[in-house]
């Protein structure tokens, strides 16, 4: 019986889950597109600042600080406390006349509330709450950068994804072009004015374009793949991708890329108010030089015979404590602070050569892939004209198998390079939008290219 029971309570707790769970799975979202709406860069953007889990973990960490200034604020207020003892004990005391120990016990109960209230620490609140209020903005620009990591992913994915599907289309025109080139190897070999060894050709060039198909197809699968990870996706979502791609180059100088990144960028913010934050930390541990003064205020009720005859007494006073040898600690925690201070510093220039390394990389690939644009555009024109060429010549019976295969590989390349070329600048634009510390495509110019 208790088996029975046992498997009941599981079937049970089975089916309450398999309701449960997809509820919440569709709860978690129901904020999404609907499968097959055309998602904008924009949109993807969105919806990853919104579902990633890495911004929900920078996040809390954030909250969690400014709880921690919360908490350092908290000595400014005063301290009430109600507090209630009781305790028996003897009262022996040496004296000549009465030697003897008496081991009567007394009884103590005392209650009541009690206030303390800092007046003055020399800085030690003040420090504290600046250390807080600066690592809780570090929080806040750890967060801003994970913002744009994931900003720069979701774009240099969505632009891998129109890539692959502009590659597709390539390779189905270049499959199309086979196609017929088959089919006029065979009219030609059934007419007798070629021979065999031209429709095996075509066969097998029509293979090897169709073996790229597949290629090009899987890549674009895998692409999808990383834009759903890319966006922090617990589910692969179904949807289209908006083709047209603004393109009209915009001049940025290096050097006001590199003062945007200087200035704007969260990770050097992060080191400055890690700085600050480590200059508090010093000021603070200096302060273990210096007196600090309170003032309390209790109300206590008390007897010595549990329970009656209570009576209640007021407290007022005020302390100063002063620090005499802590056994050197003060002067090694400054030393310390003071070391960190300067590692920091030396982490900032670090950075600094790190981001100007990384704004010249994508300063220097945005320029190169606008001279592959201009080069691969005219080499689009003239691949189309020798393929036109070509296949007339081949249609006519002047031209050889050899040589508008080789005018379809090249017309073929020229496409590729080309869309190569464009989506290789749009990357490097958004790194270099990402080096400036810019979140939206502040630089991206208006106009349209497929």
């Amino acid at each position: 019986m208790k088996q029975l029971f046992n498997i009941k309570r599981l079937f049970y707790a089975g089916m309450v889950l398999t309701f449960i769970f997809p509820t919440l799975a569709v709860m978690a979202q129901e904020d999404l597109p609907p499968a097959g709406k055309p998602l904008a860069l924009e949109e993807c953007i969105a919806i990853a600042l919104k579902y990633h889990p890495s911004l929900g973990a920078g996040q809390a960490t954030l909250e969690a600080q400014r709880a921690k200034v919360e908490q350092a604020l908290a000595a400014y207020y005063p301290q009430i406390d109600f507090k209630t003892t009781y305790s028996t004990a003897t009262a022996n005391y040496s004296s000549a006349r009465s030697p003897a120990n008496s081991w009567n016990f007394n009884n103590f109960l005392s209650t009541g509330p009690s206030l303390n209230q800092l007046i003055y620490d020399f800085g030690r609140t003040t420090n504290s709450v600046k250390i807080n209020r600066e690592n809780a903005v570090a929080s806040e620009q750890d967060l801003q950068t994970a913002r744009q990591n994931i900003t720069l992913n979701v774009r240099q994915t969505y632009y891998g994804a129109l890539q692959s599907l502009a590659l597709i289309k390539v390779a189905e025109e270049t499959l199309t072009q086979n196609q017929q080139r088959l089919t006029q190897a065979q009219g030609f070999f059934k007419a007798g004015t070629r021979s065999k060894i031209d429709v095996t050709k075509a066969e097998i060039d029509l293979a090897n374009v169709q073996l790229a198909l597949i290629r090009a197809k899987n890549s674009y699968l895998v692409a999808r793949a990383n834009l759903n990870n890319a966006m922090g996706l617990q589910e692969g979502l179904r949807f289209a991708l908006v083709e047209a791609v603004d393109f009209n180059p915009t001049e940025v100088p290096l050097e006001k890329i590199l003062q945007s990144a200087f200035t704007r960028r969260p990770e050097i913010l992060q080191l400055k108010a890690k700085q600050r934050s480590q200059e508090a930390a010093v000021e603070l541990f200096r302060t273990g030089y210096y007196p600090t003064i309170s003032g309390n205020l209790s109300n206590t009720w008390r007897t010595d015979e549990v329970p009656n005859d209570m009576a209640w007494d007021w407290s007022v006073g005020a302390a100063l404590t002063v620090p005499i040898f802590s056994g050197f600690s003060t002067q090694n925690q400054i030393a310390e602070a003071s070391a960190q201070l300067r590692s920091l510093t030396a982490q900032e220039e670090s950075l600094r050569q790190i981001i100007r390394l990384e704004a010249e990389q994508a300063y220097l690939n945005l320029h190169e892939a606008l001279e592959r644009i201009a080069v691969t555009r005219k080499s689009i024109d003239q691949a189309q004209e020798n393929y036109n060429l070509a296949s007339g010549r081949y249609q006519v019976g002047a031209g050889q198998t050899l040589e508008i295969n080789d005018a379809e590989v090249l017309l073929a390349n020229a496409r590729a390079n080309h869309i190569n070329a464009l989506y290789d600048y749009k990357t490097a634009q958004a790194r270099i939008e990402k080096a400036m510390g810019q979140t939206g495509s502040e630089i991206s110019p208006q106009g349209k290219e497929k």
